[in-house]
């Protein structure tokens, strides 16, 4: 099993393991930069060790996706990934069973926390996601392109399975690089708590179309306009591709 490197890699390889969707992934970093923001203001003791928040926020995310995971669920590979085996004897430090004290003790941990979690995002789970953007915006950057082409589309599911089309714009491979931009992006602590999700999602579009190779014929400022449909602050958008072109 690799090492991991810091809570960071941790919250990855456990939303791997429980098979959730970017979404949650997106949403556990947003909560937990809107708690970093929180204790760095707040002269209370922050009470919650790295590995702990990002298995309230991974909870707490995962619930609030629709994508809910059972605490056992979610402790039994946390614990492994936390004691990984020995490389000496290849198996494993500790092990984790359930019942067992230590399954109470950490499952009481996690409840606790949960709570505290909650109550810094004041039981608001729903926090606007860069992700809610993408599509829209990815849809209309292109759109010159796709009205004319083959409307694929359009074609039913069984048309699409029989010819192997993919199901729509974001599992192509510009959305596909914007969706793992996207959760990427809620890592930062600025661009999590400094700017609008729209702001975001549309500095993502643009700079994933850049990697890309794709050259915006446009004025920046009128590109803004048109795609972002006149609701993202010009100023705004450059401090984030700004941020994402470093990142």
């Amino acid at each position: 099993m690799p090492s991991l490197r810091d809570p960071i890699a941790f919250t990855d390889a456990l939303a791997d393991v429980l098979r959730l969707p970017d979404e949650a992934l997106a949403m556990s970093y947003i909560y937990t930069n809107k708690y970093l923001r929180f204790h760095r203001s707040s002269a209370t003791p922050d009470p919650l060790d790295p590995y702990t928040l990002s298995l309230s926020t991974i909870s707490i995310a995962s619930k609030a996706t629709e994508s809910p995971r059972r605490l056992s669920s979610i402790l039994l590979p946390a614990h492994a990934l936390l004691h990984p085996p020995a490389p000496s004897t290849g198996k494993p430090t500790k092990t984790l069973t359930i019942p067992s004290p230590l399954y109470d003790t950490l499952r009481a941990t996690l409840v606790q926390a949960d709570l505290i979690l909650l109550r810094v995002l004041g039981f608001q789970l729903h926090i606007p996601s860069p992700l809610e953007y993408l599509q829209r915006y990815l849809e209309r950057a292109m759109e010159d392109i796709e009205n004319v082409g083959e409307g694929f589309d359009e074609w039913d599911r069984e048309a699409k399975g029989e010819y192997g089309v993919l199901s729509g714009i974001m599992e192509g491979r510009v959305g596909r690089g914007c969706r793992a931009k996207a959760v990427d992006a809620c890592k930062n602590y600025e661009l999590a708590n400094l700017f609008p999700a729209r702001a975001v999602a549309l500095g993502i579009v643009y700079v994933v179309l850049e990697e890309r190779g794709l050259k915006i014929e446009l004025g920046v400022r009128e590109w803004v306009k048109d795609v972002g449909s006149a609701k993202v602050d010009s100023e705004d958008f450059d401090e984030v591709i700004e941020i994402l072109r470093k990142t």
